[in-house]
């Protein structure tokens, strides 16, 4: 057998349901084994695929029917009796969109390959053909899968098949190239954008990253698949292609549209790392059951670093709203505690239990490796930067990272690879680095780090009126906190997640009223809230304490030539 032949079909796409055909030939084993993935690469929380796949049987060549047998979860196993061709077949429904599940309507289809197509164990390494059998008012299928002739393309092998969503029905598809390689923007859903804004910043941020990888774009072509929803985000990163999500009517809105760059300067930045250069354990994958790593500090924090930096490299945005973005990072990490519980590496490792399922404690007790990794990666690159005379930045790091890479594509780095990369560049040790920022959890220096470029970080928070320093959220009317945030007003107090807030000092209070009658409250004032939990009305004193922290980027004052310098060589490194 050379090749496994996979159909996906769509009857009737107002039900949701998409139909799978798995054809094999040349059959020599007596029993087969096929699983569907519990996870897909990219976003680490098991969400057992299989729950959406229904009336799986299996067809030998003469039409009768082979014997099949769920064994466990997600694994089917089927006797072939003797014969040597043999076909799955299944549905599966598909009704959440998502950059990680799969939707299918009147509409559109989009297909998350890990939810889809099940792998035939012992043939994970053949190569796999798709037909794409659309309905007959679709016309266009955008997917990063080779293109073998009308609706048929192919992957080397299935690792790469499933690593290849599929979009297909009428999307508009932009298309743009650099240094003679294609690209394609696919939009499905209407929205506010500007066709040409669009390719002209897309492009800007292909070159860019083209620029700090080393000049050589290692795909013969990449898609771009943008879903346009009523609300929602978030990107998924994919061989030579990745899925993202923007507001559809938002492109006007120049900071969230500036938050859109973003998200895609980060996505397409995944095509180098962790698509290439990626930690050990990410690759290959083991379907079936969780893959752990230490180094998602690296494959995330690294590319959460790089997203923005790359928007101010390639002119998107200016320093001021390169800030910004730094400020947003430095206040989800710098004015919670959870800094102080949980460490780069084992937000990492954990993300399988935790990431995915934050609750209403999460900023008290842990990190986001995607947040503090970019912190700690901003603080790597100015020691680097700093230590050699403006001269190297991890931006080398990286790209070291990148030929051991080339040199063998089967090996992922480890902890010890980053680590011996990183002080290759900085030309000192960096073990007191790591021991603090990576594996512990020392408080970040920031404005140490921040004022060899002549920057700092200020609380703003001082000059602003005092509050209950919680989330609270308008639920029909209600006052609900969300979130209480350990050091605060209302930690310290005792008011708890949903908990409602319906007075205070006797005064019944909205939204807006709660901000006035805070206003000239002073730290250590004591103020009488009514409040309700779980049906019952209490009131309780509370101590007005120091407001948490509102950070802000500033430029200092009088900076001095060497300072220019470093933040010249991170900002605009040429």
């Amino acid at each position: 057998m050379k090749e496994i032949n996979y159909t996906v079909s769509f009857s009737k796409p107002y039900t949701h349901y998409c139909e799978v055909e798995i054809h094999l030939k040349d059959l020599k084993e007596e029993e087969l084994i096929f699983s569907l993935p519990v996870w897909t690469p990219g976003s680490y929380l098991i969400r057992e695929f299989s729950k959406n796949a229904e009336g799986v049987n299996a067809e030998t060549v003469n039409g009768n029917q082979a014997e099949c047998e769920k064994i466990n979860k997600n694994t089917w196993r089927v006797k072939s009796g003797g014969q040597s061709e043999l076909t799955l077949k299944y549905r599966v429904y598909c009704n959440e969109l998502t950059v990680r599940t799969s939707e299918i309507n009147s509409e559109h289809a989009f297909l998350s390959g890990a939810g889809i197509f099940m792998k035939v164990k012992g043939y994970e390494n053949l190569k796999c053909k798709l037909n794409v059998r659309l309905p007959e008012e679709w016309k266009k299928i955008s997917t990063g899968l080779k293109k073998e002739s009308d609706n048929i393309f192919s992957a080397e092998n299935y690792d790469e098949f499933i690593d290849s969503p599929v979009e297909a029905g009428n999307q508009n598809i932009l298309e743009f190239e650099t240094d003679g390689i294609k690209h394609f923007i696919s939009l499905t859903g209407r929205g506010n954008y500007d066709e040409k804004k669009l390719t002209d910043d897309f492009s800007a941020i292909v070159k860019e990253e083209v620029r700090l990888s080393g000049d050589v774009i290692p795909y013969r072509d990449f898609t771009f698949i943008i879903h346009l929803v009523e609300k929602g985000g978030g990107g998924l990163e994919h061989l030579n292609s990745f899925v993202a999500q923007m507001p559809a009517w938002s492109f006007s809105d120049e900071k969230k549209y500036r938050k859109f760059l973003g998200l895609i300067s980060h996505e397409f930045f995944h095509l180098w790392n962790v698509k290439r250069v990626r930690p050990e354990a990410l690759g290959p994958f083991d379907y079936d059951k969780e893959n752990y790593t230490k180094e998602l500090w690296v494959a995330e924090g690294w590319t959460n670093f790089y997203d923005d930096l790359i928007l101010r490299r390639s002119g998107l945005v200016t320093n001021e709203e390169y800030y910004e973005f730094l400020d947003v990072a430095i206040n989800d990490i710098m004015k919670t505690e959870g800094r102080f519980h949980q460490s780069l590496e084992e937000s990492s490792f954990d993300t399988w239990i935790k990431f995915y399922r934050k609750d209403e404690n999460y900023n008290n007790t842990q990190i986001s490796y995607y947040t503090k990794g970019g912190l700690v990666a901003m603080m790597l690159n100015l020691e680097i930067i700093k230590n050699t005379n403006a001269g190297r930045s991890l931006d080398d790091a990286f790209r070291l990272l990148y030929e051991d890479y080339k040199k063998d594509k089967s090996r992922g780095y480890s902890s010890d690879r980053v680590k011996e990369v990183c002080e290759t560049v900085n030309g000192g040790n960096l073990e007191s680095f790591w021991e603090k920022y990576v594996r512990g959890t020392d408080e970040l220096p920031l404005n140490e780090y921040l004022n060899y470029a002549g920057l700092k970080v200020v609380n703003e928070k001082e000059e602003y009126s005092c509050s209950l320093d919680a989330n609270i959220k308008n639920e029909n009317g209600r006052l609900v906190i969300k979130k209480v945030y350990s050091g605060s007003t209302a930690y310290e107090s005792g008011l708890n997640y949903n908990d409602e807030i319906i007075a205070v000092n006797g005064v019944r209070t909205d939204e807006e009223l709660l901000k006035t009658l805070l206003k000239d409250c002073k730290e250590g004032d004591i103020i009488k809230v009514l409040y309700g939990r779980k049906g019952i009305v209490k009131e309780k004193e509370v101590k007005i304490l120091k407001p948490l922290p509102l950070y802000k980027t500033k430029e200092t004052e009088n900076m001095n030539e060497n300072q220019k310098r470093i933040l010249s060589k991170w900002l605009d490194d040429k």
